[in-house]
């Protein structure tokens, strides 16, 4: 690793000033300036104080001073010097010794190539796990887990399951926080080894930094491969290098986050309302509002949704707040309060849909933003049970799934089988046996509301046609279609159908 390299990577985490900067050739080596031997190899790098200097016979081509004062340094320095504070000196040194070391190894040039080539946190978190032999994973400083490896996948099933959601609830985030490891962890890279009592499973964990500042860590779960000494070092490399491609191709990804986005986050990984209240009082959301949440037709990673379609939407809906959950984004927008949703909404969310190729699920209305992590789940379902449902569209009303969602929480959506009215069985029968559209004729009769002009139209058959149709289903059922509880028993089991019928299509698939 060359010097400028170097500094580059330490100023990540430390304050450092260049002095002076010469040929910037390869470090092989670091070492302590000691006045009793040579201090002047020219591939080593040399840690010292400034008095140091001040009395050497003759001045490291590289070194790494520490200033206590400005008057000790000489007058005329050369070659590659660097300033920094001292009492961050001997943590720096250790920081370098790392870097050269596992440099030498070819990890961080290997990886920093990738990285170069791909643009892509992922393939760099991947590739270190292979060189680690261990499941590796980064998580942000909300927990929410920004790239897992492939090659070796996840085997804690505690760690499983927070890959499969792909954050860390706010309980488990709580506890994690208070072990003695974390909180004695010191500001750098440097590797620790992270005891917990509800996982069998050892785990090291480095920070990562950008800009100075902590943006999140790695986490390497110890899997079939037992963990080495050479593991610590390896893992604060690859801390420098996921720095090192955050600032080059992904530093929109770690911008501050409002005030408002901190809190609809929290709120859906399951902090307590104690901590939420207070922070509520300081917030202003609308009188009434709605959730939407928003996945991308194609999914192009988070920075695009955070530079393209949240920017774009809160254009064209002010006020609108959003957080990032689940691949996708949830966000508040402000309802008129004289409105319900009407068409109003759903249609300019057509047209943003349409623009930006994404799918919208729209919750219900509602008042008090207490109630936002519920209204969430309405707006989830719309999106996930609509897209099954109605695959064309790209617009979902919570409204019209909600029944659909009702059936989902059936743990054996089979024994909803047994609340169809018979009449559906005995038409499907009668359908196959004389090759009639009797089961067809009743559903879009009940969905239109029993208009027979409207079913008639829908079904391209004169309104004499339809209504033999009808007096054939009566006879055939014995059902009474003037009744409204036979009329609601009917449009319920024809919903069950439809929602039955999704499901083994599905599971046929699989």
């Amino acid at each position: 690793m060359k010097f400028a390299k170097l500094v580059e990577k330490i100023s990540e985490e430390y304050s450092i000033d260049i002095l002076s900067q010469g040929e910037d050739s390869e470090i092989q080596d670091v070492a302590l300036i000691d006045n009793k031997h040579d201090n002047t190899i020219r591939n080593t790098l040399y840690f010292g104080y400034d008095k140091q200097l001040k009395n050497a016979v003759s001045v490291p081509s590289q070194c790494i001073i520490a200033r206590t004062d400005p008057a000790a340094l000489p007058l005329s320095i050369e070659g590659n010097i660097a300033l920094v504070k001292e009492d961050s000196l001997f943590t720096i040194f250790n920081d370098a010794k790392t870097l050269i070391e596992t440099t030498r190894k070819g990890i961080f040039e290997e990886l920093t190539a990738l990285a170069d080539k791909t643009h892509s946190i992922e393939a760099v978190i991947d590739a270190a796990s292979v060189r680690l032999g261990n499941s590796l994973l980064f998580c942000d400083m909300n927990f929410k887990i920004i790239a897992a490896s492939a090659s070796f996948p996840v085997l804690d099933p505690l760690w499983i399951e927070n890959t499969k959601q792909g954050y860390c609830c706010y309980e488990f985030i709580s506890e994690v926080k208070e072990l003695k490891s974390i909180r004695n962890a010191s500001q750098t890279t440097a590797a620790i080894e992270v005891t917990c009592t509800k996982s069998p499973y050892r785990k090291l964990s480095s920070k990562v930094f950008h800009n100075q500042t902590q943006i999140g860590f790695l986490l390497m779960i110890e899997g079939e491969n037992n963990f080495l000494p050479s593991h610590f070092e390896m893992l604060s490399t690859i801390s420098h290098v996921i720095s090192y491609t955050i600032s080059y191709y992904a530093s929109n990804l770690f911008e501050k986050n409002s005030p408002y986005h901190e809190l609809l986050y929290n709120m859906l990984i399951g902090a307590p309302s104690k901590d939420i209240m207070p922070r509520l009082a300081e917030l202003q959301f609308p009188a009434k509002m709605l959730v939407l949440f928003i996945r991308p037709a194609r999914y192009p990673g988070q920075p695009y949704l955070k530079n393209f379609i949240c920017k774009n939407l809160k254009i064209q809906i002010p006020g609108t707040h959003v957080t990032y959950h689940k691949n996708g984004i949830a966000a508040v927008i402000p309802l008129k309060e004289d409105t319900e949703t009407g068409s109003e909404v759903p249609e300019l969310l057509k047209y943003f849909s349409k623009k930006e190729h994404v799918r919208i699920g729209i919750s219900n209305s509602f008042s008090c933003i207490e109630n936002f992590v519920s209204h969430y789940e309405q707006a989830y379902a719309a999106l996930e049970l609509g897209h099954r449902i109605n695959p064309e569209e790209l617009v979902y009303l919570y409204q019209n799934y909600q029944i659909y969602d009702l059936f989902s929480e059936v743990q054996n959506p089979d024994k909803l089988g047994r609340y169809c009215h018979p009449a559906l069985s005995m038409l499907n029968q009668y359908d196959q046996e004389n090759s009639s559209q009797l089961y067809q004729t009743l559903f879009v009769y009940i969905e239109k509301g029993c208009n027979i002009k409207l079913t008639s139209q829908c079904l391209y058959i004169h309104r004499n046609s339809l209504v033999y149709r009808l007096n054939r289903i009566t006879e055939i059922c014995r059902v009474d279609l003037s009744d409204i509880n036979t009329l609601f028993l009917l449009r319920l089991s024809f919903l069950i159908d439809r929602y039955n019928g999704l499901n083994k299509s599905l599971s046929k698939s699989f």
